[in-house]
């Protein structure tokens, strides 16, 4: 409505230029770019989602402000405090913090819209090294977060665009396998093996090994492995291939293209 009514004042009111036009609508996008990404923040779920999503594939489908404001969904979203996800931990997995860590890192090196991530490192058992892993940690809401927001959308699929149900049913099933670990934790072991198969893994590519007696439902415990971030990968990759077209950077190239 704001925008609606920052349009109508500028072209019927003030009868004002395609260039002034513009520039009033840039100062409301200004304004209204950090209130969406507080109001996806609020809502969680599949909207963090749909604003990371947007915020990687808006170049050129949103104004650059609200595209620039949605990217720091990319890389994480507030984290939840230590004593909430060691609680969920010791729930999950019916051990004690102390029995399964010897050290854990409060601070998360990741937050998302379904978990967040910390390292730790495993307490050794039988004379074994101590062993640097990731742990990822669902929150306990997500899922009937997703339920909810998935109901709402099924509805009004079936009000306003019927022929898309299969894709809204397909997306259902998506995210319920997303929202069960065990299911991860399968998928890696079964693209380690393929990949070892091919003589791909180790050499070329290198898949982090679960850890069995931390993989429940809510937590996942992984083999810690170093490395640049996929979005940061994603970007070098993009500037590399948009140096090469004679463009900037890959933000130019995606302008372009968009």
């Amino acid at each position: 409505l704001k925008y609606k009514y920052v349009k109508f004042k500028a072209t019927k009111i003030d009868h004002c230029s395609p260039e002034e036009l513009e520039q009033r609508l840039n100062v409301h996008r200004e304004t209204s770019a950090p209130k969406l990404v507080d109001l996806i923040l609020q809502l969680g779920g599949i909207y963090i989602k749909i604003g990371q999503v947007m915020s990687t594939i808006g170049q050129g489908l949103l104004p650059q402000q609200y595209v620039d404001a949605l990217k720091p969904l990319q890389n994480g979203v507030p984290p939840r405090g230590y004593d909430e996800i060691s609680h969920i931990i010791e729930k999950s997995t019916g051990k004690k913090m102390n029995d399964l860590f010897v050290d854990f890192q409060e601070k998360p090196i990741g937050a998302a819209s379904v978990a967040q991530v910390h390292k730790a490192t495993l307490r050794p058992k039988n004379g074994e090294e101590p062993m640097p892993v990731v742990i990822k940690v669902q929150y306990p809401e997500v899922a009937e977060l997703f339920d909810a927001d998935l109901s709402n959308l099924e509805v009004a699929t079936k009000l306003f665009a019927p022929e898309n149900m299969e894709v809204t049913k397909a997306l259902r099933k998506r995210h319920e396998n997303e929202l069960d670990f065990r299911k991860e934790a399968q998928n890696l072991r079964e693209c380690t093996r393929d990949m070892q198969q091919y003589g791909v893994e180790p050499t070329l590519v290198r898949i982090p090994r679960v850890v069995d007696e931390i993989c429940t439902q809510h937590v996942l415990a992984m083999e810690y492995l170093d490395g640049v971030s996929l979005s940061e990968a994603i970007q070098d990759e993009q500037d590399r291939l948009a140096k090469a077209l004679g463009r900037k950077d890959g933000d130019e190239l995606k302008s372009m293209l968009a």
